[in-house]
Order: structure tokens, then C-alpha cells, then sequence
């Protein structure tokens, strides 16, 4: 499959997702519509609960079928609660920009799934003993990490890579990643 048609987005996406794409001490969140209009740009904020955007519940009608985008400095593909407001605010698309990768999740023919039922399926995946068993086979192999900063984030990186792929798998949710090109784009499917 051809990276560039599955993460085509407005080139306003793209400028925006190669800003934030190297900040490793802020997360910072776009909202843009399909046609790449800038809605709203987040911060990262302390809310006690650790150190992320907050998007207002009272945009929920203004944002829904857009395409969302923020930074992971951890490099990490989607946490629960990403996908948790994906589901809530009716998301185009949800697209997580990381030093080395950029993932996609959208809604499969049947929309998002409720937040409860993302965040059950989440945590089910993470419980389970194959899916452990899996990231250990994994984690043994160094060369799969190469371009990860140290091994133990790019096992952290592969967990939540696979994570999604099977989130995606057992809720028709349509998930893609791929590593950034030298030229700043998406390349190869990861």
C-alpha cells in the first residue's frame, strides 16, 4: 500500500505534523478540518493527572469530522485515552506524529465504537498473556531497534505499534503507520 495516499492529508496537516514532530518536552495538539483550516492549536497542560492536551468538551460539535494531530515525545503510537476522545469528539482521523513514526487511526464503516468500549478492549489487549509473550519475542531481537534512542523505547514503541494493530483488528478501526522519510514525510509501512 502507498504511504503517501494512506496518510494524504492537507499540506497544512503535513507543515504542522513536521513542527511538532521533533519536540521532545511539549505535546502540542492541532485540529484541522479536511481541508487543512486550522480550528484550534492546544498546549500540553499539568492536569494532575499527568502532562497532556485537554480538548473542551463545549467544541465537541465544531470538531466533529475533523482530522486531529499531536506529538508524542515518547514516540509512541495512540494511548487509551487518545483514542477514547477519537471515539467522544467523532474524529475524521487521529494521527500521532513521533520522532521516527506517524500513525493513522479512523473510524472503520461502522464509526468509532463507544469511548467505554475502546478503553475495555485497550485494557484487555494489555492484559493479555500471548500479547505479552509477543513483545518479549520481540524484544530479544536488537536489531529491530536501530533507530530508536535506546532499546527500552523502542519496545515501547513496537508495544504500542502492536497494540493498535490489534485494537484496530477487534473493533473495525482502520489503523496505519509508517517511519518519516529523510525529506520529512511519511515513508515505508511499518
Amino acid at each position: 500500500m502507498n504511504t503517501d495516499t494512506v496518510f494524504a492529508v492537507h499540506p497544512e496537516i503535513l507543515r504542522f505534523e513536521r513542527k511538532i514532530r521533533h519536540l521532545t518536552d511539549a505535546e502540542m495538539t492541532g485540529i484541522f478540518s479536511e481541508e487543512g483550516v486550522s480550528i484550534l492549536t492546544l498546549h500540553a497542560v499539568d492536569t494532575g493527572n499527568g502532562f497532556f492536551t485537554v480538548i473542551p468538551e463545549e467544541i465537541k460539535e465544531r470538531i466533529t469530522d475533523c482530522i486531529l494531530t499531536h506529538n508524542h515525545p515518547s514516540d509512541r503510537s495512540f494511548t487509551k485515552r487518545d483514542l477514547k476522545e477519537a471515539s467522544f469528539f467523532s474524529l475524521k482521523e487521529i494521527r500521532v506524529v513521533g520522532r521516527t513514526g506517524l500513525y493513522s487511526m479512523k473510524p472503520g464503516a461502522g464509526g468509532w465504537p463507544a469511548p467505554q468500549v475502546i478503553a475495555d478492549c485497550f485494557t484487555s489487549i494489555e492484559a493479555d498473556p500471548d500479547f505479552q509473550a509477543e513483545i518479549d519475542d520481540l524484544s530479544s531481537s536488537s536489531e529491530r531497534f536501530t533507530d530508536a534512542e535506546d532499546i527500552q523505547s523502542g519496545i515501547a514503541r513496537i508495544w504500542s505499534d502492536l497494540l493498535c494493530e490489534r485494537l484496530a483488528g477487534a473493533l473495525n478501526l482502520i489503523y496505519q503507520s509508517a517511519d518519516w522519510r529523510d525529506d520529512g514525510g511519511p515513508a515505508l509501512q511499518v
